[in-house]
């Protein structure tokens, strides 16, 4: 496909990304490079950057999941995390991939979220009821740092009084898809031993007393006389506790901040609830909490006009993709009405998120009620986002409005 003549990955332009220039704005260094080409060479492997290329290398079976190759290189390369990690949805590949997802697909079909959006309305309206008088919040702590792991730990089955547990070694646990994770392993060891502990003794109880919950329909999971072995079973709960937290909580703080800096959209959503699922595509498009997806090429690969070699890592920037002119009309303006293609955000082929259904309504149902409730909504104070390291959010995000 592509040229007669495929140029060597030696010839892709350079980027450094640890530059100063790159670092105060690195949206802007990537459109930059785009315009020249939709391949980059950098000091963490090859990115690339074209919406097209994106889309399609991220259902390209010739790529693997490079997490483990990406965890070894900050010093985590065996022992019992390790051999968790080698086993989750994230790492695993092949038959293997398929065969984890299709025992555990079934409890996020459209069908089976739809029934949560009465407890997710319901959570919502008390988690606002607590602040709406004030006329403020923070917002993290008091919505954000509490919605999503609610709402995934009742999905779980995990009783309401251990959910701050889940809350504080997800913050930890995030580390482990940044490039900080050497320096953070004593945190992320300490809460990957307290959250393998208590998944462990929620495994025993639910086989001694089985419930209506997903960690019991887990354990029963079985296809063809397939189920999932103990360590699976661990690692795909430890899994979903973490990706139902973390991401969504720093989308829903970005979406806040977002709609802070364009009030007029957020009258427009408060008017017209309708857009709220348009609302959420356009969100997540505009800035993901998740800007990258990695991938790694066992053997040579030619791409259009590049040959990529065996041993690379290839990160596919979907927020790249996400602002790429070639695809979507003014990409920089942050538009809920605007008719787009689909945000790359949640990534694609095999590795698609799972969760993305449960996101996206978790995310429709938030904003739809409080964009009802805190009309006049403005930032109130300085915002303190997380390093571009991994998954990104604000950590502290102070907002006032009318008090409703």
């Amino acid at each position: 496909m592509g040229s007669d003549t495929p140029k060597p990955f030696d010839d892709a332009p350079y980027l450094d990304l640890f530059s100063p220039e790159v670092q105060a704005d690195p949206p802007a260094a990537f459109a930059r490079m785009r315009a020249r080409s939709w391949l980059v060479r950098t000091p963490l492997g090859a990115w690339v950057l074209a919406r097209d290329k994106v889309e399609r290398l991220l259902g390209d079976a010739r790529l693997r999941s490079s997490l483990l190759d990406f965890v070894r290189l900050q010093g985590l390369g065996d022992g019992p995390m390790y051999d968790s990690l080698s086993r989750s949805l994230l790492a695993v590949d092949g038959p293997d991939h398929t065969r984890l997802r299709k025992l555990v697909s079934r409890a996020f079909t459209p069908r089976s979220v739809e029934t949560l959006r009465p407890a997710m309305r319901r959570l919502a309206e008390r988690l606002a009821d607590a602040f709406v008088a004030r006329g403020r919040c923070e917002f993290m702590a008091e919505f954000a740092d509490q919605y999503p792991v609610q709402i995934i730990c009742e999905l779980l089955g995990v009783p309401p009084e251990d959910h701050p547990h889940f809350a504080r070694w997800s913050n930890s646990l995030t580390w482990v898809l940044s490039t900080e994770l050497r320096v953070h392993l004593d945190e992320v060891a300490d809460a990957f031993l307290g959250m393998g502990g208590y998944v462990e003794t929620l495994i025993a109880e639910r086989r001694r007393e089985p419930r209506d919950d997903l960690v019991t329909r887990l354990i029963e999971a079985e296809d063809g006389g397939d189920r999932l072995s103990l360590l699976e079973l661990q690692s795909m709960i430890a899994g979903l506790l973490f990706a139902g937290y973390d991401t969504t909580r720093n989308q829903l703080g970005i979406a806040m901040a977002t709609f802070a800096e364009h009030p007029d959209q957020w009258q427009l959503l408060a008017r017209q609830p309708e857009l709220a699922p348009q609302a959420v595509e356009e969100v997540v498009r505009h800035l993901g909490a998740v800007a990258v997806a990695p991938r790694f090429t066992d053997n040579e690969i030619t791409v259009d006009d590049y040959v990529i070699p065996a041993g690379t890592l290839l990160m596919l920037s979907t927020g790249s993709a996400n602002h790429d002119p070639a695809a979507h009309v003014l990409p920089e303006r942050f538009d809920i009405t605007a008719e787009r293609l689909p945000p790359l955000t949640f990534g694609g082929g095999a590795h698609y998120c799972l969760g993305a259904n449960l996101a996206r309504a978790e995310m429709q149902e938030a904003l739809t009620l409080l964009s009802r409730r805190m009309p006049g909504m403005r930032v109130d104070g300085d915002v303190q986002w997380r390093q571009r390291t991994g998954i990104f959010g604000p950590i502290r995000l102070p907002l006032a409005f009318r008090p409703s």
